[in-house]
């Protein structure tokens, strides 16, 4: 009986191994899901501000149009309210002016490195 006691004093160190290496398997893969959302959640940030960038540019050739009386300039303009902040519109018409059916006009917005594109047409 004494000889079956000595061969079981090394299992405990074996277990406590197994369940500190389970453990940081665990731990280690909640902090990798953590560090993974808190990415996502970052460029997900970055996104909206691109959006709305883009809009921003939407809104003021929208804008140029109603004070100009729907004379539009086909061409593209940029536009920039911060250093981490631009856009760039493109007008195109199927007809002589800006208040004839086919105007679409295209507005890429960027923030650092994230870029959304908006696009009306009427």
């Amino acid at each position: 009986m004494n000889m079956f006691k000595e061969k079981q004093k090394g299992i405990s160190i074996y277990l406590v191994i197994v369940m500190i290496s389970v453990l940081l398997a665990v731990v280690l893969g909640l902090a990798s899901l953590i560090i993974g959302g808190s990415k996502l959640s970052r460029n997900l940030n970055y996104s909206v501000k691109a959006f709305h960038a883009a809009d921003t540019g939407i809104e003021k050739a929208l804008y140029n149009i109603k004070i100009s009386g729907g004379v539009c300039d086909n061409s593209s303009s940029d536009g920039s309210f911060d250093t981490n902040y631009n856009y760039d519109v493109t007008m195109s018409t199927s007809g002589a002016d800006c208040s004839s059916l086919g105007t679409s006009i295209t507005s890429l917005g960027q923030y650092l490195t994230v870029k959304r594109k908006i696009e009306v047409s009427y």
